[in-house]
This record gives C-alpha cells, sequence and structure tokens, in this order.
C-alpha cells in the first residue's frame, strides 16, 4: 500500500512521541509498504531538536516549519545566563497560559503549510495523522478538504485523547474539548488509541462513533539484545528514564525507597519539581537520545512508572519491552485492570506506587532467581506485529 503518515511532532525531536511515530513507520515498512512522511520542522537551536534520531532510509520525507510565533516562544538550546534564564521563564508562562485556554497549543499554526503543498492529486491508500500534538489531524482534515491528496481510508492515531486529558480539568473548558474531540473523530474511518483502557472509555462517551473506535498498543522503538551487566545483589543499577511532573506521575515513593534501600538509581526526566541527586541517585534532566542510549548500557532494570490518574499508559514500558533487561513496573491510577491487562505477557516485576511495596519489589528483584520470561524481548509488540494488527484492525 502507499502510506501518508502526517506527524506534526517533529521527527528530529527528543520526545516519546517521535519514537512512538518512527516504531510505527519502521513497522509499516517492514511489512513492505511505502511510506511517506509529512511532519514539522523546529526553529534552529530549538532545545528539543535531536539529531540522534534517524529517518528510516529511503522514505520521503517533507519537513514543514513552525511559525515564527512558536519560534519566538520556543526555548533554545546553549544558553545559561541569568538574562536568557528569565526570558525563558517568560516564555514558559506564556506558552502555559495559551495551552491553559486554547483547545489546540502553540504549534497549531503549523497547519497552515497545507497552502505550501504542490498540487498533485497524490493518491493514498491510507492517510494515517498521528497525535500528540493534536494538530496533526487538523492538517490531515486541511490536506484532504484541499483535494491536494485523496486517500482510501483516514486513520486517526492518538496518543491522548482531548476530554479525557489529565491535565485539563476545568468543567466549562472540557465541554468545548468534547465538542472539538467529537468533531474531529466523525470525519476519519478510523480513531485508534495506543490505551486498550481510553478506547474503552471513548467508545462510551462517543457512542455515535463506538465501532470506528479501536486500540493498537505501542510498538517498541528497537530490538536491544544486550544483557544486564549484572543480574543480582546491592550494585544492581535502576533507572527511570522519563519526565515526571507532579500532576502526572509520582515518583517520591520511588525515590524514597531508593534511599532507604541505598538503591544505585539513575533518573533522567524533566519535572515542575526536580528531585536532587544524593548519595547513590544521580538525577539529571531530559537528555538527548544518544547520551539516553550510552545511560541505558549502564542500567541493570528499567523502572516503568504509571500515571496518577487516568486511562493512558507511559510508552516505557513498550520500549523497554523491545530489550533483555528486568523491567520493574510500579503501579499507579487504576492499578487493578492495568495490572490484569499486563499481567499476560508475564514479563514485568509488579509492585504499587507506595515506598514500602517498592522496596519490596526492588528486593525480589536484587536477590531472587527468576525465570528468563522477565528477560525475554517481547516480540508481540515489535513494530511489524503491531503495525499488522493496526491495518488488521482497520481492515485494510
Amino acid at each position: 500500500m502507499r502510506i501518508l503518515f502526517i506527524a506534526a511532532q517533529a521527527i528530529r525531536s527528543n520526545s516519546s512521541v517521535t519514537m512512538m511515530n518512527l516504531a510505527f513507520i519502521n513497522g509499516l515498512i517492514e511489512l513492505g509498504h511505502e511510506v511517506e512522511v509529512i511532519t514539522a520542522k523546529l526553529p534552529n537551536e530549538h532545545v528539543a531538536i535531536d539529531t540522534g534520531f534517524k529517518v528510516p532510509i529511503g522514505i520521503k520525507l517533507d519537513e514543514y516549519p513552525l511559525s515564527n510565533t512558536f519560534n519566538i516562544l520556543s526555548s533554545k538550546q546553549k544558553k545559561r545566563e541569568l538574562r536568557y534564564t528569565v526570558v525563558s521563564a517568560i516564555k514558559g508562562l506564556i506558552r502555559k497560559s495559551f495551552y491553559k485556554y486554547s483547545i489546540y497549543d502553540s504549534q497549531k499554526s503549523w497547519i497552515k503549510n497545507v497552502e505550501n503543498i504542490k498540487s498533485n492529486k497524490e493518491v493514498y491508500d491510507l492517510v494515517i495523522s498521528s497525535s500528540d500534538p493534536k494538530h496533526s489531524h487538523l492538517f490531515a482534515e486541511k490536506l484532504l478538504k484541499s483535494k491536494k491528496v485523496s486517500c482510501g481510508k483516514w486513520l486517526q492515531l492518538w496518543g491522548d485523547p482531548m476530554y479525557l486529558d489529565i491535565t485539563r480539568q476545568d468543567v466549562i473548558f472540557r465541554r468545548r474539548l468534547h465538542k472539538e474531540e467529537e468533531r474531529l473523530i466523525s470525519k476519519a474511518n478510523n480513531v485508534i488509541y495506543v490505551s486498550p483502557f481510553t478506547a474503552t472509555e471513548q467508545r462510551k462517551i462517543f457512542p455515535k462513533y463506538a465501532e470506528k473506535i479501536d486500540y493498537v498498543l505501542i510498538p517498541y522503538f528497537k530490538k536491544d539484545e544486550s544483557l544486564p551487566n549484572q543480574t543480582h545483589g546491592e550494585n544492581l543499577v535502576f533507572g527511570y528514564y522519563g519526565d515526571y511532573n507532579t500532576e502526572i506521575r509520582n515518583l517520591k515513593p520511588l525515590y524514597d525507597a531508593a534511599v532507604e534501600s541505598k538503591l544505585r538509581l539513575l533518573i533522567r526526566g524533566n519535572s515542575d519539581k526536580p528531585f536532587k541527586s544524593k548519595a547513590l541517585i544521580d538525577v539529571k534532566s531530559r537528555v538527548a537520545i544518544d547520551e539516553l542510549e550510552e545511560v541505558e548500557k549502564k542500567t541493570d532494570v528499567f523502572i516503568h512508572l504509571c500515571n496518577s490518574k487516568g486511562t493512558q499508559i507511559p510508552a516505557k514500558v513498550y520500549y523497554y519491552s523491545g530489550t533483555k533487561k528486568p523491567i520493574l513496573f510500579i503501579l499507579d491510577g487504576e492499578t487493578e485492570k492495568i495490572k490484569i491487562f499486563f499481567e499476560k505477557f508475564d514479563r514485568y516485576f509488579f509492585c504499587e506506587n507506595k515506598k514500602e511495596d517498592i522496596q519490596n519489589a526492588i528486593n525480589r528483584i536484587r536477590f531472587s532467581e527468576y525465570g528468563s520470561n522477565v528477560t525475554r524481548i517481547v516480540e508481540e509488540l515489535s513494530p511489524a506485529a503491531i503495525a499488522a494488527d493496526l491495518l488488521k484492525k482497520i481492515r485494510v
């Protein structure tokens, strides 16, 4: 098939969304499909630029710039002086205020690039618009409406939903979110979420469109056959690599458990209330993919932390499932159904997001014998397997 993949998240940006998009793209290519990509291009020196992400060789990639307004409001790299720090903080407040009162974020004007696409009346078997950000779907809608592109089916691939977004709880504003989300869903042939729990809730919220709503899991980003440097003992290195804004994830029980257990713990990720390095705990903000890969080589056990509430599953658990290292799966939010769903993979060490429970799980990994099942690569989550499941569910 000929497939157009629209990713409003720049394909060369340091983001878990980038990893998800590249995994889906690689899976479709592995199945023998021709994939073309339209994506955003970040301003020069933008803080999120990451050239470590490699686009599959041979695909057609069209990058369209974000607006001047976004460029002005964006944070830049390699500047640490006081004046820059103050300006960066002000920009952050403006972006936060914009997001608080707008359905879409400050990148939304990117969809105007549809006007810059030369009209060759291209025909695709499938158009996939992938969010976040959600204006990917607006871009696809505008592109198809312009008649510059036509397709057999339009698939919306959703990360986070709108109405159920746990960071946006204002009652009046949520009505606007509900209305716009329903409008978008009505336009597509298929709507796929990356959480089974979200898909279930979305069918209840939008019963009129329940038949077109389904889910697939996120593919692992790449296969890593390397084994842990150590398999037992107090010198095992545990790693948590992800953001932990307190509104979404509660990392404190892990941090406290690590301190009391004298755990060698590496933390890499952004937060509104970042922890400090302490004793055997090394804390830094988000790092580029190449640097992260070097840190992961030193890691014996990966840590996955669930969101405090909501139906979304952080993508890290899928990426780590492409490795042969143990995974500590810290349950939070709707713990029971999450555990039941992921137990079927027979791959993870589960515990509740409570200090004592985390300590017990750490000691199980440190001092107990465990089978090869918890160090297997989960092939059910490979890019090709997930891409095949995706195409099966939309019947193409």
